[in-house]
């Protein structure tokens, strides 16, 4: 059938000339073949846009509405590829119109004091080691993976992928090449940050040179999204802190709470790579729900027994 035949071009072509990632690639693909196997056990074999529309009435009632939606976005940009590739002459979508009704999730995010006991942590188990001991460097970069996710704001995927010539610590710059191949700039504002930032990348440099990410793991390989996980639990749970606690979080909390100090939400998309302005306007939700909160728990009518 003309519809999967062309499955693994178009992969090809997301990975080589769109340059997304793997993962990105993976779920692409996943989402094309479960539609193909919807194709081959449908009645309707003729009429494609019947089949689409059928397709996504019929989805797993279970499915998130962002799955969905990522599911209908994966089909519609195969078949405009089909289209720009004239192997099919009508693309299907162009007269199609499908309603997702998106969820309302507000970003997790936690106070700047928990930051504070989380990064105190850090740093205080780096002052007990020796610089000359082999643990120095392994907490040194814990407490600049801390430090980067809450400054910059930089996803796990992209914290994990800097290379050393990306980064320009004079002027506190960092070059990211996030999602969708889309490069933005980065800025570390804070001096003591840039210091342990610097004095990190010369022993980085000195310790290992096969490789150009700035972190890596005990076998100098590049540090993995699940490391900084295991990092972020273990450095969580010796700084006694119930709440569970992800390194995305760090990006909820940092854009939360630059929105509450007045900052443009324009901006704010910019600092975290959002394509959209919808996804960055999600912290404006929180800012309101923090809000809500500080009048209920400290309003002084709360106080007054009348």
């Amino acid at each position: 059938m003309i519809y999967t035949d062309y499955i693994n071009e178009y992969l090809n072509y997301c990975s080589n000339n769109k340059r997304l990632d793997k993962k990105t690639i993976k779920a692409y693909k996943i989402d094309l073949y479960q539609f193909v196997d919807y194709i081959n056990s449908c009645a309707l074999k003729n009429d494609m846009r019947q089949i689409i529309q059928s397709y996504f009435s019929n989805l797993d009632i279970n499915l998130k509405p962002s799955t969905i939606k990522r599911k209908y976005a994966t089909l519609k940009a195969y078949f405009k590829y089909l289209e720009l590739e004239e192997i099919i002459d009508l693309n299907p979508f162009s007269r199609i119109r499908i309603k997702i009704n998106e969820e309302q999730k507000l970003p997790k995010i936690f106070s700047i004091s928990i930051f504070e006991s989380i990064l105190r942590t850090a740093y205080s188990i780096l002052s007990s080691c020796n610089k000359n001991d082999t643990n120095y460097f392994t907490y040194a970069t814990i407490v600049l993976v801390i430090e980067l996710l809450f400054s910059t704001g930089i996803r796990v995927s992209e914290l994990c992928n800097l290379k050393i010539n990306n980064i320009s610590i004079e002027d506190g710059r960092i070059l990211i090449m996030g999602k969708g191949a889309r490069e933005r700039v980065l800025y570390i504002a804070n001096i003591n940050v840039k210091k342990f930032f610097n004095d990190f990348l010369s022993k980085r440099i000195d310790i290992c040179r096969k490789t150009d990410f700035v972190f890596i793991n005990r076998n100098g390989d590049r540090l993995s999204e699940q490391s900084v996980r295991r990092i972020i639990k273990m450095i969580v749970q010796k700084s006694g802190i119930s709440q569970h606690i992800t390194p995305h979080m760090f990006r909820h909390t940092l854009a939360t709470a630059l929105l509450d100090n007045g900052v443009d939400c324009r901006c704010i998309q910019k600092i975290l790579g959002h394509s959209s302005i919808k996804t960055t306007e999600r912290y404006t939700h929180v800012s309101l729900e923090m809000q809500k909160n500080v009048l209920f728990q400290n309003h002084p009518r709360n106080k007054l027994n009348i």
